[in-house]
């Protein structure tokens, strides 16, 4: 019976210390994970026949290596009524200019395409109905003669969502009656 203390204590102390190692561990590793990112908002679905420039809800980023180029850029944008949401650098280092928002956003891709000389088009799968404009080092610059209206196709368009919902007038109230 001597022996069998003499080896199971070590044994029994030796698990005890693994099984706090691994939840240690475990713990530490679910602390220090990052939180995950909330669902983008979808967009706002609106009736319109024709989709103006203030409608369009951009982020200008630069790809390339000339500094200010975002701002520039944002700057022209901003100047025929496009609502610049954010200017910045990104980490994607691109050669022409790239215009990237979704399929259903394509009218005002083709509306800021033609601001812009050799501009292309990429489509991706966000929700939001906002549009990227990425410039890097090959820009080629603005073209004069950019539209700022095009045809809404279906009559609908999906609007970039607002940070604050707006208010709505409020209820009537009943007055008494005697």
């Amino acid at each position: 019976m001597r022996l069998f203390r003499m080896v199971a204590t070590p044994v029994l102390l030796l698990s005890l210390l693994a099984l706090l190692i691994w939840g240690a561990s475990w713990g530490w590793r679910n602390l220090t994970a990052p939180l995950p990112s909330p669902s983008p908002t979808p967009c706002v679905t609106k009736s319109a026949s024709i989709i103006t420039s203030d409608m369009v809800s951009v982020r200008v980023l630069n790809g390339g290596f000339t500094s200010g180029l975002a701002g520039r850029v944002a700057e022209h944008l901003g100047n025929n009524g496009f609502t610049v949401l954010r200017t910045g650098n990104t980490e994607e280092r691109v050669k022409e200019t790239i215009v990237r928002g979704s399929t259903e956003s394509e009218a005002k891709l083709t509306m800021l395409q033609s601001h812009f000389k050799g501009a292309i088009i990429e489509h991706d799968d966000r929700v939001d109905g906002s549009v990227d404009v990425l410039v890097g080092t090959g820009y080629e610059g603005v073209t004069g003669n950019g539209v700022t209206q095009i045809e809404a196709p279906g009559g609908v368009t999906c609007d970039y969502p607002s940070p604050s919902p707006t208010p709505s007038s409020p209820a009537p109230s009943a007055s008494p009656t005697s």
